[in-house]
């Protein structure tokens, strides 16, 4: 009996020992318009190549707004119209356009938080900078300016979360904490949570980012990027209408 276990324990970890870590094959870098912001399109390998599009930010010049998207306008279209220097898809929501989770622009709610399996965190931006909170950790106050209930979280304390998806494969939109405060936007190829959990986890993968925190926003067919890159502007457009996006914008002085 005791020969049978062993065996079988071995056959059990081999499928996950047999995995290779994941790699930065290349790095293509597009100059943006605001020093502030570094646009890098990023190939990772393992058993299979990924596409990452990774948008850093100065949070010293540059902080993050969530837009309300009114019926028929894109993400570029409302990004370009308040005046942002990049951005990506928001939250979660219903089929009638219902905003799914907590949503705060402008220091304005226009929905309030829910309950959800999927929301486990929230992005909050207060006059102290953007953070990325798990749901239990929130709490509104008189300095808040812009949130967004979403998930699940990918990554906490720099360790992969566990438990995620590991069959569904569809493109993500990601915000990524260092410990002092949100610092990235990320929109990958068709890649599982649990994949993807294990690269933002993964030390020196992504360039300039220590990941300490990531929270999923919506994808498959929602995600989109707008870049204002030079010479021209990056566009690669949700597939159908979002209701909300995540703006960088610059900092007021």
């Amino acid at each position: 009996m005791r020969i049978l276990f062993i065996v079988a324990v071995v056959f059990a970890l081999a499928p996950f020992q047999a995995q290779s870590a994941w790699q930065l094959e290349a790095s293509q870098q597009r100059p943006a318009r605001s020093p502030g912001v570094i646009f890098q399109t990023l190939t990772l390998q393992n058993d299979q190549t990924l596409e990452v599009n990774l948008i850093r930010f100065n949070p010293r010049h540059a902080t993050l707004r969530v837009l309300n998207l009114p019926p028929g306008t894109t993400v570029a279209q409302a990004v370009k119209a308040n005046g942002g220097l990049t951005g990506v898809n928001g939250g979660y929501f219903k089929p009638d356009r219902t905003p799914l989770g907590l949503v705060v622009s402008k220091g304005v709610t226009l929905h309030p938080m829910e309950t959800s399996k999927i929301l486990t965190g929230v992005l909050s931006v207060t006059t102290r900078g953007a953070s990325l909170l798990r749901t239990a950790e929130f709490k509104a106050g008189p300095g808040l300016r812009e949130a967004l209930q979403s998930g699940p979280f990918l990554v906490d304390h720099g360790k992969a979360v566990a438990g995620l998806n590991a069959t569904r494969a569809a493109e993500r939109t990601v915000l990524l904490a260092e410990r002092q405060g949100v610092v990235a936007l990320l929109t990958t190829a068709p890649v599982t949570l649990a994949q993807l959990g294990q690269i933002l986890a993964t030390p020196g993968l992504l360039p300039g980012v220590k990941v300490d925190r990531a929270l999923n926003l919506d994808g498959g067919s929602s995600t989109a990027l707008w870049v204002d890159a030079d010479p021209d502007p990056i566009s690669r457009p949700e597939w159908k209408t979002v209701r909300n996006a995540v703006a960088i914008v610059p900092i007021a002085k």
